[in-house]
């Protein structure tokens, strides 16, 4: 009996009403094997963990009152090590005896085996949602780039896939073109050739450009197209472009400018006249730890700048008046709290109807601290001058004469045109204290002329 009850079952426990081992038997090659000879006599409990203690305490007297419960319970033996093994065992109530019959099954390979299958899962929907991003980054490249870029088979010269911009030049409904031939949006006699031109052979790197007319328009158009295979086919990329559009030096100048927004070590913001942002490039949303660009557009360019107000002041009326502001230093904000030093060029693009201020704004950080190491700049005046906006006035001339201190007065003054009120902030003043130091350099009545 013993033996077909270990062959269904990794170990068989017989217990007494109270949950004492009256007989216990495992498999040879279980982890119970060389422990549950000492089982006998003792409560099960004691090798137990403490909620499976619990737990079987009430299994039991279930079975004892005869209630109609579970006849299945889940426990955690505790072993000599660290480790613990989980055993779902099966209770039967010997109707001749009050003793109960514990079957139980070793849960480790079942664990072990539903970890497994969660792995492979979690792989699954890995691999999936990679999927999708890369088809999610394949469609936006395909609707938001400016190139007219469409998508050939050369075994069947369908159009597999075509941007909005292709679709626009050859003069149908994207819709309509998928899966339709590619030759039959084109005309003239050389029209059929046009797979086989591209399938020609051709110097390694270069591609295949061609030329042909649209049968909607009539218009010429060039074709620039490289082959390439994905998964088994062999596919074209077709890149499309009409010369009346513009030239191609246009073309790499918007496409270049482009570039070096997107991709420039300094930063560059557009502002309205009111100093609204319109549009920041990423080099300025990583310098002021902003997440995306729809949290700084809308938003006033004084909320990143260090006295706010005042700098945003300075840099409108100076570029408005004279065209444009070649340096203002000055600190920036980031969205937790920090500052970074900065070195601002501003343009005032005065259009009619609609003006912008465009602005550079160049990390200063690391020069200021190289302007520091300098010994031979920091006894000249021009340098002392570019450090008014970046610091207050105090710290400029704690190490420097009466001399700089005047020079610093007067720049901010030149700065804020003559504004008092504004030189005192940028200067870190008060307004009294402002006074005090004009009339030391007899610079009051200066000013008020």
């Amino acid at each position: 009996m013993s033996s077909i009850l270990l062959s269904m079952s990794d170990l068989c426990v017989l217990v007494d009403a109270q949950g004492r081992v009256v007989a216990a038997q495992a498999k040879p090659d279980s982890a119970f094997a060389s422990s549950v000879a000492d089982w006998k006599g003792k409560p099960l409990a004691d090798m137990l963990d403490a909620p499976s203690g619990r737990k079987l305490g009430v299994r039991l007297q279930e079975l004892s009152d005869g209630l109609d419960a579970p006849r299945w319970a889940e426990l955690i033996h505790t072993t000599a090590g660290p480790d613990m093994v989980p055993v779902r065992y099966a209770l039967h109530k010997m109707s001749s005896r009050a003793q109960v019959l514990m079957l139980g099954k070793d849960q480790r390979p079942t664990i072990e085996m539903q970890q497994l299958l969660l792995n492979a899962q979690i792989a699954l929907e890995r691999d999936h949602e990679a999927q999708r991003e890369i088809d999610t980054r394949y469609r936006l490249l395909m609707d938001f780039s400016n190139d007219a870029i469409a998508l050939v088979s050369i075994a069947s010269g369908v159009i597999v896939d075509i941007n909005h911009n292709a679709a626009a030049i050859l003069g149908r409904a994207r819709a309509d073109l998928i899966e339709r031939p590619f030759i039959d949006s084109f005309a003239g006699p050389d029209r059929d050739g046009l797979l086989g031109r591209l399938e020609a052979p051709q110097p390694a790197g270069s591609d295949v450009t061609l030329e042909s007319e649209v049968k909607t328009s009539g218009r010429k158009v060039q074709m620039t197209g490289k082959l390439f295979r994905a998964s088994g086919e062999q596919l074209a990329i077709v890149r499309l472009s009409d010369p009346e559009r513009g030239s191609v030096g246009d073309e790499r100048l918007v496409t270049n400018l482009r570039q070096l927004y997107n991709q420039g070590a300094d930063a560059i913001v557009f502002t309205d006249r009111d100093g609204g942002i319109l549009a920041a490039s990423e080099t300025f949303l990583n310098l002021t730890d902003a997440p995306s660009l729809s949290s700084v557009r809308g938003r006033s360019l004084s909320e990143f700048l260090a006295r706010g107000v005042v700098d945003l002041r300075v840099l409108l009326d100076n570029a408005r008046r004279a065209g444009q502001l070649r340096v203002y230093a000055t600190k920036l904000n980031t969205d937790f709290g920090a500052q970074i030093g900065v070195e601002i060029s501003a343009t005032w693009l005065d259009d009619k109807f609609d003006p912008v201020l465009a602005l550079v704004i160049r990390n200063a950080s690391s020069s200021a601290s190289v302007r520091a190491d300098s010994g031979g700049q920091d006894n000249n005046v021009q340098g002392v001058i570019e450090l008014v906006g970046s610091s207050t006035l105090k710290d400029i001339v704690s190490e420097t004469t009466d001399v700089i201190e005047k020079i610093c007065i007067e720049t901010a003054l030149d700065l804020t045109r003559n504004n008092r009120v504004a030189a005192a902030e940028m200067l870190g003043l008060s307004r009294q204290s402002l006074y005090v130091k004009l009339r030391k350099f007899d610079l009051l009545s200066k000013d008020e002329n």
